[in-house]
Protein backbone atom coordinates (compact mmCIF):
# COMPACT_ATOMS: atom_id res chain seq x y z
CA UNK A 1 0.00 0.00 0.00
CA UNK A 2 1.44 3.36 -1.05
CA UNK A 3 -0.55 6.49 -0.26
CA UNK A 4 -3.80 4.53 0.02
CA UNK A 5 -3.27 2.64 -3.26
CA UNK A 6 -2.36 -1.04 -3.51
CA UNK A 7 0.32 -1.98 -6.03
CA UNK A 8 1.78 -5.26 -7.26
CA UNK A 9 5.47 -5.05 -8.19
CA UNK A 10 7.25 -7.64 -10.30
CA UNK A 11 10.55 -7.89 -12.10
CA UNK A 12 14.05 -6.72 -11.25
CA UNK A 13 13.76 -4.58 -8.09
CA UNK A 14 16.71 -2.47 -9.24
CA UNK A 15 15.22 -1.72 -12.68
CA UNK A 16 13.27 1.45 -13.53
CA UNK A 17 9.55 1.20 -12.81
CA UNK A 18 6.67 1.20 -15.29
CA UNK A 19 3.34 2.17 -13.71
CA UNK A 20 0.45 0.06 -15.04
CA UNK A 21 -3.07 1.49 -14.61
CA UNK A 22 -6.01 -0.78 -15.59
CA UNK A 23 -9.39 -0.02 -17.09
CA UNK A 24 -12.72 0.43 -15.35
CA UNK A 25 -13.60 -2.20 -12.77
CA UNK A 26 -10.25 -3.97 -12.96
CA UNK A 27 -7.18 -4.09 -10.75
CA UNK A 28 -3.47 -4.84 -11.03
CA UNK A 29 -3.99 -8.53 -11.89
CA UNK A 30 -5.19 -7.26 -15.27
CA UNK A 31 -1.57 -6.84 -16.37
CA UNK A 32 -0.24 -10.21 -15.21
CA UNK A 33 0.66 -11.60 -18.65
CA UNK A 34 1.88 -8.28 -20.06
CA UNK A 35 3.91 -7.28 -17.00
CA UNK A 36 6.37 -10.15 -17.27
CA UNK A 37 7.17 -9.20 -20.88
CA UNK A 38 7.77 -5.48 -20.33
CA UNK A 39 11.25 -4.06 -19.75
CA UNK A 40 12.09 -2.93 -16.25
CA UNK A 41 10.00 -3.39 -13.13
CA UNK A 42 6.21 -3.56 -13.42
CA UNK A 43 4.20 -1.58 -10.86
CA UNK A 44 0.57 -2.63 -11.39
CA UNK A 45 -2.08 -0.53 -9.65
CA UNK A 46 -5.34 -1.41 -7.92
CA UNK A 47 -7.16 1.92 -8.52
CA UNK A 48 -8.98 3.47 -5.55
CA UNK A 49 -12.17 1.54 -4.88
CA UNK A 50 -11.07 -1.62 -6.71
CA UNK A 51 -9.01 -4.68 -5.87
CA UNK A 52 -7.27 -4.16 -2.53
CA UNK A 53 -7.45 -0.37 -2.61
CA UNK A 54 -10.12 1.14 -0.34
CA UNK A 55 -12.89 3.22 -1.81
CA UNK A 56 -12.45 6.96 -1.22
CA UNK A 57 -15.30 9.09 0.11
CA UNK A 58 -15.59 10.67 -3.35
CA UNK A 59 -13.71 10.54 -6.63
CA UNK A 60 -11.88 13.81 -7.10
CA UNK A 61 -9.69 13.73 -10.19
CA UNK A 62 -7.14 16.21 -8.87
CA UNK A 63 -6.64 14.14 -5.73
CA UNK A 64 -6.36 10.96 -7.80
CA UNK A 65 -3.74 12.63 -9.98
CA UNK A 66 -1.79 13.63 -6.88
CA UNK A 67 -1.92 10.03 -5.67
CA UNK A 68 -0.76 8.69 -9.04
CA UNK A 69 2.10 11.21 -9.20
CA UNK A 70 3.20 10.35 -5.66
CA UNK A 71 3.05 6.66 -6.55
CA UNK A 72 5.23 7.26 -9.61
CA UNK A 73 7.84 9.02 -7.53
CA UNK A 74 7.77 6.53 -4.66
CA UNK A 75 8.21 3.59 -7.04
CA UNK A 76 10.69 5.45 -9.27
CA UNK A 77 8.60 4.98 -12.41
CA UNK A 78 9.95 6.32 -15.70
CA UNK A 79 6.79 5.53 -17.68
CA UNK A 80 3.07 4.88 -17.27
CA UNK A 81 0.89 2.53 -19.30
CA UNK A 82 -2.87 3.02 -18.90
CA UNK A 83 -5.59 0.97 -20.59
CA UNK A 84 -9.05 2.27 -21.46
CA UNK A 85 -10.16 4.52 -18.59
CA UNK A 86 -6.63 4.15 -17.24
CA UNK A 87 -5.54 5.92 -20.41
CA UNK A 88 -6.98 9.14 -18.98
CA UNK A 89 -4.69 8.75 -15.98
CA UNK A 90 -1.73 8.17 -18.31
CA UNK A 91 -2.54 11.31 -20.29
CA UNK A 92 -3.03 13.35 -17.10
CA UNK A 93 0.42 12.33 -15.86
CA UNK A 94 1.86 13.14 -19.28
CA UNK A 95 0.44 16.65 -18.83
CA UNK A 96 1.76 16.98 -15.27
CA UNK A 97 4.70 14.54 -15.19
CA UNK A 98 6.10 13.78 -11.74
CA UNK A 99 9.85 13.71 -11.23
CA UNK A 100 11.44 10.97 -13.32
CA UNK A 101 8.47 10.26 -15.63
CA UNK A 102 9.70 10.33 -19.23
CA UNK A 103 6.96 8.68 -21.30
CA UNK A 104 3.30 7.66 -21.29
CA UNK A 105 1.30 5.02 -23.19
CA UNK A 106 -2.49 5.11 -23.45
CA UNK A 107 -3.91 1.81 -24.71
CA UNK A 108 -7.20 2.65 -26.44
CA UNK A 109 -8.11 5.31 -23.90
CA UNK A 110 -7.67 8.94 -22.93
CA UNK A 111 -8.58 10.44 -26.29
CA UNK A 112 -12.38 10.66 -26.24
CA UNK A 113 -14.65 13.36 -24.81
CA UNK A 114 -17.94 12.76 -23.04
CA UNK A 115 -19.76 13.62 -26.26
CA UNK A 116 -17.67 11.08 -28.20
CA UNK A 117 -18.54 8.38 -25.68
CA UNK A 118 -22.21 9.30 -25.95
CA UNK A 119 -22.00 9.00 -29.73
CA UNK A 120 -20.82 5.40 -29.50
CA UNK A 121 -23.47 4.49 -26.95
CA UNK A 122 -22.27 5.41 -23.46
CA UNK A 123 -24.28 8.42 -22.16
CA UNK A 124 -21.32 10.08 -20.42
CA UNK A 125 -22.76 13.51 -21.17
CA UNK A 126 -26.16 12.83 -19.57
CA UNK A 127 -25.22 13.04 -15.88
CA UNK A 128 -24.47 10.52 -13.16
CA UNK A 129 -27.92 8.95 -12.82
CA UNK A 130 -28.35 8.28 -16.55
CA UNK A 131 -24.83 6.89 -16.87
CA UNK A 132 -25.25 4.65 -13.83
CA UNK A 133 -28.53 3.31 -15.25
CA UNK A 134 -26.82 2.55 -18.56
CA UNK A 135 -23.94 0.79 -16.83
CA UNK A 136 -26.36 -1.25 -14.70
CA UNK A 137 -28.25 -2.33 -17.82
CA UNK A 138 -25.02 -3.32 -19.59
CA UNK A 139 -23.19 -5.05 -16.76
CA UNK A 140 -22.01 -8.58 -17.58
CA UNK A 141 -24.12 -11.26 -15.90
CA UNK A 142 -23.67 -15.02 -16.23
CA UNK A 143 -25.45 -17.99 -14.67
CA UNK A 144 -22.25 -19.79 -13.62
CA UNK A 145 -18.45 -19.59 -13.75
CA UNK A 146 -18.04 -21.84 -16.78
CA UNK A 147 -20.36 -19.64 -18.80
CA UNK A 148 -18.64 -16.50 -17.52
CA UNK A 149 -15.21 -17.70 -18.64
CA UNK A 150 -16.48 -18.91 -22.02
CA UNK A 151 -18.41 -15.75 -22.82
CA UNK A 152 -15.66 -13.40 -21.63
CA UNK A 153 -13.23 -15.22 -23.92
CA UNK A 154 -15.70 -14.84 -26.79
CA UNK A 155 -16.10 -11.12 -26.03
CA UNK A 156 -12.31 -10.76 -26.24
CA UNK A 157 -12.10 -12.84 -29.39
CA UNK A 158 -9.77 -15.43 -27.87
CA UNK A 159 -9.83 -19.06 -26.81
CA UNK A 160 -10.50 -20.04 -23.21
CA UNK A 161 -7.19 -20.23 -21.36
CA UNK A 162 -5.90 -20.27 -17.78
CA UNK A 163 -5.15 -16.54 -18.12
CA UNK A 164 -8.72 -15.76 -19.19
CA UNK A 165 -10.15 -17.92 -16.41
CA UNK A 166 -7.92 -16.14 -13.88
CA UNK A 167 -9.05 -12.77 -15.24
CA UNK A 168 -12.71 -13.76 -14.97
CA UNK A 169 -12.35 -14.90 -11.38
CA UNK A 170 -10.52 -11.74 -10.39
CA UNK A 171 -12.86 -9.38 -12.24
CA UNK A 172 -16.23 -10.99 -11.47
CA UNK A 173 -17.92 -12.04 -8.23
CA UNK A 174 -20.77 -14.30 -7.20
CA UNK A 175 -24.00 -12.36 -6.69
CA UNK A 176 -27.59 -13.30 -5.87
CA UNK A 177 -28.26 -13.29 -9.63
CA UNK A 178 -25.27 -15.44 -10.59
CA UNK A 179 -21.84 -14.19 -11.66
CA UNK A 180 -21.40 -10.49 -12.32
CA UNK A 181 -19.53 -7.22 -11.89
CA UNK A 182 -18.25 -6.69 -8.38
CA UNK A 183 -18.53 -2.90 -8.20
CA UNK A 184 -21.93 -1.12 -8.12
CA UNK A 185 -23.00 0.85 -11.18
CA UNK A 186 -23.12 4.09 -9.15
CA UNK A 187 -19.43 3.74 -8.31
CA UNK A 188 -18.45 2.91 -11.90
CA UNK A 189 -20.36 5.95 -13.20
CA UNK A 190 -18.65 8.19 -10.66
CA UNK A 191 -15.23 6.97 -11.77
CA UNK A 192 -16.02 7.44 -15.47
CA UNK A 193 -17.17 11.02 -15.00
CA UNK A 194 -14.20 11.88 -12.79
CA UNK A 195 -11.58 10.49 -15.14
CA UNK A 196 -13.04 11.58 -18.47
CA UNK A 197 -13.68 15.03 -17.01
CA UNK A 198 -15.37 17.97 -18.68
CA UNK A 199 -12.35 19.45 -20.48
CA UNK A 200 -12.00 18.44 -24.16
CA UNK A 201 -9.45 15.70 -24.78
CA UNK A 202 -7.77 17.94 -27.37
CA UNK A 203 -7.17 20.55 -24.66
CA UNK A 204 -5.37 17.99 -22.53
CA UNK A 205 -3.43 16.80 -25.57
CA UNK A 206 -2.08 20.28 -26.21
CA UNK A 207 -0.61 20.31 -22.69
CA UNK A 208 1.24 16.99 -22.92
CA UNK A 209 4.82 17.45 -21.72
CA UNK A 210 6.44 14.03 -22.35
CA UNK A 211 6.38 11.65 -25.36
CA UNK A 212 3.03 9.89 -25.41
CA UNK A 213 1.91 6.89 -27.44
CA UNK A 214 -1.78 6.32 -28.11
CA UNK A 215 -2.50 2.78 -29.24
CA UNK A 216 -5.83 3.13 -31.04
CA UNK A 217 -7.63 -0.17 -31.65
CA UNK A 218 -9.36 -0.50 -35.01
CA UNK A 219 -12.22 -2.79 -33.99
CA UNK A 220 -15.19 -2.90 -33.89
CA UNK A 221 -16.04 -1.27 -37.23
CA UNK A 222 -19.45 -0.10 -35.98
CA UNK A 223 -17.91 2.74 -33.95
CA UNK A 224 -14.73 3.23 -35.97
CA UNK A 225 -15.69 6.58 -37.55
CA UNK A 226 -16.37 8.33 -34.23
CA UNK A 227 -13.30 6.90 -32.57
CA UNK A 228 -10.99 7.67 -35.47
CA UNK A 229 -12.17 11.27 -35.60
CA UNK A 230 -11.46 11.54 -31.87
CA UNK A 231 -7.97 10.02 -31.97
CA UNK A 232 -6.96 12.13 -34.97
CA UNK A 233 -8.10 15.29 -33.20
CA UNK A 234 -6.27 14.20 -30.06
CA UNK A 235 -3.02 13.53 -31.96
CA UNK A 236 -3.13 16.94 -33.66
CA UNK A 237 -2.98 18.53 -30.21
CA UNK A 238 0.75 17.99 -29.72
CA UNK A 239 3.86 16.89 -31.65
CA UNK A 240 4.72 14.79 -28.59
CA UNK A 241 1.77 12.49 -29.28
CA UNK A 242 2.20 9.50 -31.60
CA UNK A 243 -0.74 7.34 -32.67
CA UNK A 244 -0.35 3.68 -33.57
CA UNK A 245 -3.54 2.30 -35.12
CA UNK A 246 -3.84 -1.43 -34.42
CA UNK A 247 -6.35 -2.39 -37.10
CA UNK A 248 -6.81 -5.99 -35.99
CA UNK A 249 -7.19 -5.32 -32.27
CA UNK A 250 -10.38 -4.83 -30.31
CA UNK A 251 -10.54 -2.71 -27.17
CA UNK A 252 -8.62 -5.12 -24.93
CA UNK A 253 -5.33 -6.23 -26.55
CA UNK A 254 -3.69 -6.64 -23.13
CA UNK A 255 -5.79 -9.77 -22.65
CA UNK A 256 -6.49 -10.74 -26.26
CA UNK A 257 -2.89 -10.44 -27.47
CA UNK A 258 -0.59 -9.85 -24.48
CA UNK A 259 2.53 -10.79 -26.41
CA UNK A 260 1.79 -8.40 -29.26
CA UNK A 261 0.77 -5.61 -26.90
CA UNK A 262 3.86 -6.03 -24.73
CA UNK A 263 6.13 -6.07 -27.78
CA UNK A 264 4.64 -2.87 -29.20
CA UNK A 265 4.81 -1.05 -25.86
CA UNK A 266 8.32 -2.30 -25.08
CA UNK A 267 9.72 -1.32 -28.48
CA UNK A 268 8.27 2.18 -28.21
CA UNK A 269 9.44 2.70 -24.62
CA UNK A 270 12.94 1.42 -25.36
CA UNK A 271 13.74 4.49 -27.43
CA UNK A 272 12.38 6.90 -24.82
CA UNK A 273 13.22 5.63 -21.33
Amino acid sequence: MIGGIAVRESGDPDAPGILLWPGLGSAGYYFTDVAEMLPGRAVAVDPPGFGRSPRPDSFDFEHLLEQAAALCEACECVAIVGHSLGGYVAVALAVHPPAGLRAAVAVDGGFMDRADLAEIGMPADAGHAALAAWIEANMPRFPDWDTAVTELAAMLGVEVSPAIESYARDYLVETVDGIGEGAPAELLAEVVLALVGEAPAATRAAQVAVPTLLIACGLPPTVRATRERAWQKFARGSPLIEVHVAEAWGHNPLLADPGGAASLISDWLAARV
